[in-house]
């Protein structure tokens, strides 16, 4: 049986070893040691002969240009193949004495064409070692004076002698003559899946790619990035950075961490904007806030690990309340993963669904396919974040994770490449309207019938929506039932119902004969249940989602609440819903007004955060921001929150209903508004405590000219525990109803407040609250005003006002 032939990887170690057996021979020769062993010597003179006759081929290929003479010197040079080459077992090259045509022994006119391709360069020639067995006298002048390259100095040339990069080379060249020769002589080869060099287009072919290609006239040359890892990465980190701004992302939240060096460094190279926590699930509360704020996306960098995880809290309030953040991870490389390299653990997809987008970067690349690619990564991050509709809250928006590995060095150098520049605008967004035969099949729906609209968060982002919405309010004859989030109470109108919550409490509710439903359902749970009861058409309208936890709708409009009452108002008639039903809703919610103003004229006013919260409203400026946590503090506001004609911002983490990062929130939130009022629990100001740190930051920001310094009042409703569970279907005269629910607390907070450097001040009386408020009004940074209530009895004190 002939012998096997051997593997292509049993030819190209070959070929590595004789490489490697040169270089040996090299360095013994130099270091005066003795000659080249008999397999070094085989491997010098093969690389000799092989380019002895690359060197004559190119020679021969110039004297004969015309393809007839090409032709005749292929066929009078090349020997006749053995019959039996196709089962003979292929052999290492031996060291014969060499004329250049026997090299046709070893490789045939096909394979020194793909040689040629890929040959060492010309600047780093092959300089062979001394051998006593060869007579130089008889080689070729060709292998006596390598030719060096025109710009190549003497020393350059004796420096690159043993340069590794020269070694490669060699390696290459042998793996490819290994390969070739494996299958000469093989009808298989011609085969084009046989073949190993890479087909050439022909140069008619590439002057048509060529002419093909446009190049946008505004966007900059390509300019070389330099090749040393501190260039690669700033180059490929500007690329990316570089993208956000022109998408008109302003503000970044980072969290101090090692692997993370080159996105915090390149963050602060070009944002001004640029906040510090070291606390990463403070952090992502703090960008969600300033998100909310700014309507726009905000970036969050931590570094890698449990870094990573403690985004989570934030990530699920994001993706609930639709808020757009980009979150940017670093991690360790490819080559570190789940080899026990500490800080390190799987990051790719750790968010899962809970995010619109996730993109595993590539490593820093300098080179121009990988720079497009982070462009095109940046551009469709902001665009996942944004939405359908960027710059409205509660739309579309949501959060987007990017995972950036790095290995060392991790800091980048400075700009290194100017940005890409475009006349262009990054997206255009263009307007979502209903077609006239839509707008009047769902005007049939309510025409003539008792109707109310119920303004979930974020029905209204500016005062033109508010316009649009009030004129379809009074044109289509619909009141408003309008959460504390629909940004509706600033407004004195009558067709405004600020006291549906009171209302719903009460045995004499309008009827309900069809609802439309902007956004999600209200904070009300009285207004639900009342709904459910009434179980009237709904009509819901929303960019994305139904968000229907109650399974009711009847009719699903997808688009924004002011497109849809813009095509009501638009339609060419002057009808509308039920004009008695308005009369109606309208006398209920002056009676539930007058009711709640009894809480001045009730004993016991001190003792109700109702009161305090009453008097808030009262004192709270014109054109400033109101922050609530959830839990009791939110349902105070529905109750006591009533349209007085100030121009309120109002923002809530409603989207999971949580208590994780209020005060983070609220401070982020803050940097969009002069004043801030944050009204929080005891509980969830505990929960968050650490934020309080962020007095620090914004000292820090203030001094380096970064941005004024915003006055953040937080009112303290403190019960000393979950005065809310006594409202709830826990509620118990047992032991573990306090132990487990109420869960007493005894926290100093005024030794707190003074180890954060933060004012504070107790009261215990509403005229003590108004006293203090007025003052710290206007004061830079955090104050605390902590308002002493009682744990108990809490459904007690608020049933007088929801009847």
């Amino acid at each position: 049986m002939p012998p096997k032939l051997s593997s292509i990887d049993q030819h190209i170690i070959e070929a590595a070893e004789r490489a490697i057996a040169r270089e040996r021979a090299k360095q013994r020769a130099e270091a005066g040691e003795t000659s080249p062993t008999s397999e070094e010597h085989d491997a010098i003179a093969h690389s000799r002969a092989v380019m002895q006759s690359w060197e004559y081929r190119q020679t021969k290929a110039s004297e004969n240009s015309s393809p007839a003479a090409q032709d005749e010197v292929a066929a009078e040079e090349e020997p006749p193949r053995p019959a039996t080459v196709e089962h003979e077992e292929p052999k290492r090259a031996e060291a014969p004495v060499f004329v250049a045509e026997e090299e046709d022994e070893v490789l045939d006119q096909s394979d020194q064409e793909h040689y040629a391709a890929h040959a060492p360069a010309a600047s780093h020639p092959f300089e062979p070692e001394e051998d006593p067995s060869v007579n130089h006298e008889e080689e070729p002048a060709t292998a006596q004076e390598p030719i060096a390259a025109d710009t190549e100095t003497a020393a350059e040339a004796t420096a690159g002698k043993h340069d590794p990069m020269r070694i490669t080379n060699d390696i290459e060249a042998d793996k490819y003559a290994a390969i070739n020769s494996l299958h000469e002589g093989d009808d298989r080869n011609q085969h084009p899946s046989r073949k190993v060099a890479a087909p050439e287009m022909p140069e008619e072919e590439m002057e048509d790619e060529d002419a093909r290609e446009i190049e946008p006239k505004e966007r900059s040359p390509r300019v070389k990035v330099p090749s040393d890892p501190a260039s690669v990465a700033s180059a490929y980190l500007d690329a990316f950075f570089s993208e956000l701004q022109r998408c008109g992302v302003t503000d970044f939240v980072i969290s101090p961490g090692s692997r993370s060096t080159g996105l915090a460094m390149k963050a602060f190279e070009r944002f001004k904007s640029v906040y510090v926590d070291v606390d990463e699930r403070g952090a992502a509360f703090l960008a969600l806030g300033i998100a909310k704020a700014k309507r726009r996306p905000v970036g969050v960098i931590c570094t890698s690990g449990t870094a990573v995880g403690n985004w989570m809290p934030a990530v699920l309030e994001a993706e609930s309340s639709r808020v757009p953040l980009l979150l940017l991870s670093s991690d360790r490389p490819p080559r570190l993963q789940g080899v026990g390299a500490p800080q390190t653990c799987d990051q790719l997809k750790m968010f899962g669904d809970h995010v619109k987008k996730f993109v595993q970067m590539p490593l820093p690349s300098g080179d121009d396919a990988t720079l497009d690619f982070v462009h095109q990564t940046a551009l469709d991050a902001c665009i996942a974040a944004h939405g359908m509709v960027p710059g409205a809250a509660s739309c579309d928006g949501g959060p987007v994770h990017i995972n950036f590995p790095f290995d060392e060095p991790l800091v980048p150098a400075r700009k290194v490449v100017p940005d890409r520049v475009s006349s262009l605008p990054p997206t255009v967004v263009p307007g979502q309207g209903l077609l006239s035969r839509d707008a009047k099949g769902i005007f049939g729906v309510f025409h003539g019938k008792h109707t109310v609209a119920v303004c979930g968060e974020g029905t209204c982002n500016n005062d033109e929506d508010v316009a649009i919405m009030l004129q379809f309010a009074h044109k289509r004859h619909i009141p408003l039932l309008a959460d504390p989030l629909a940004g509706l109470r600033g407004v004195k109108d009558p067709y405004v119902i600020d006291n549906y919550d009171t209302v719903c409490g009460g045995t004499d509710i309008p009827r309900v004969d069809c609802l439309i439903r902007f956004g999600r359902w209200p904070v009300s749970k009285r207004l639900f249940q009342a709904m459910q009861e009434a179980q009237p058409t709904q009509i819901v309208v929303d960019v994305r989602d139904p968000r229907d936890y109650s399974a009711s709708t009847d009719l699903f409009v997808h688009t924004l609440p002011v497109v849809f009452a813009q095509a009501m108002i638009d339609l060419p008639t002057a009808q509308g819903a039920s004009r008695a039903h308005v009369e109606e809703w309208l006398t209920a919610n002056a009676q539930a007004s007058d009711h709640i103003d009894m809480v001045y004229r009730l004993p016991g006013g001190d003792q109700f955060e109702g009161a305090y919260i009453d008097k808030m409203f009262e004192l709270i400026p014109d054109d400033s921001l109101l922050f609530c946590a959830s839990s009791m503090s939110i349902r105070a506001v529905d109750t006591f929150y009533r349209k007085n004609g100030k121009r309120l911002r109002v923002l809530c983490n409603r989207g999971l209903n949580g208590i994780d990062g209020t005060i983070s929130t609220a401070v982020g939130a803050a940097q969009e508004y002069d004043q801030t009022t944050l009204l929080i629990g005891d509980l969830a100001f505990l929960h968050d405590v650490n934020a309080l740190s962020l007095q620090n930051e914004m000292h820090i920001r203030l001094s380096r000219g970064d941005g004024p310094m915003p006055s953040i009042v937080i009112v303290l409703l403190n019960n000393n525990g979950g005065a809310i569970f006594d409202m709830l279907s826990q509620k118990s005269t047992e032991d573990y109803f306090g132990r487990l629910f109420l869960t007493p607390q005894n926290i100093d907070v005024k030794h707190l407040a003074q180890g954060f450097g933060i004012t504070y001040r107790r009261v215990e009386t509403v005229h003590d609250f108004r006293r203090n408020y007025e003052q710290l009004l206007g004061n830079p940074g955090i104050s605390i005003i902590d308002v002493s209530l009682p744990l108990a009895g809490v459904k007690d004190r608020y049933s007088v006002y929801w009847r």
